[in-house]
């Protein structure tokens, strides 16, 4: 049984990236909320050229770990994926592509399954709404 996979895009001023962002990365799965399923990273110089960084050049246990693994993830990202985020970036951009599996929501999907529960409909909130959230 698999918990629901999402895919997240963020992208960052300049061609590199702050450790905080891949050691919060680290620390979610460390703890068992998430699985990484893959991940890509895409830059885009001054000149409008845009490359795929190797994840085995990037400095972080977490994505070293993805790259030995499985080569260059589990293959869940596709070029298409990584040429169509490579058209929305901005010169002396980069971007992160994550595939995650959110593994805190198992326990909770097999106990709706147990329970005949049935999924009617499903969606997710951006946190930017949370002002509209926070005054009911």
């Amino acid at each position: 049984m698999r918990g629901p996979i999402d895919y997240i895009v963020v992208s960052f001023d300049g061609l590199n990236f702050e450790g905080k962002v891949l050691d919060a990365l680290h620390e979610a799965t460390e703890n068992g909320a998430i699985k990484v399923l893959d991940v890509a990273v895409v830059a885009r110089d001054g000149e409008g050229n845009t490359t795929t960084v190797e994840l085995a050049d990037v400095e972080n246990d977490l994505v070293k770990a993805i790259a030995e693994s499985n080569g260059s993830g589990m293959g869940v990202i596709t070029d298409e994926d990584i040429e169509e985020i490579s058209e929305l970036l901005e010169d002396n951009t980069a971007a992160g592509l994550l595939i995650i599996e959110q593994l805190w929501a198992i326990p909770l999907k097999k106990a709706l399954l147990e329970a005949n529960g049935t999924l009617v409909a499903e969606g997710r909130i951006h946190p930017d709404a949370q002002e509209e959230i926070d005054s009911k």
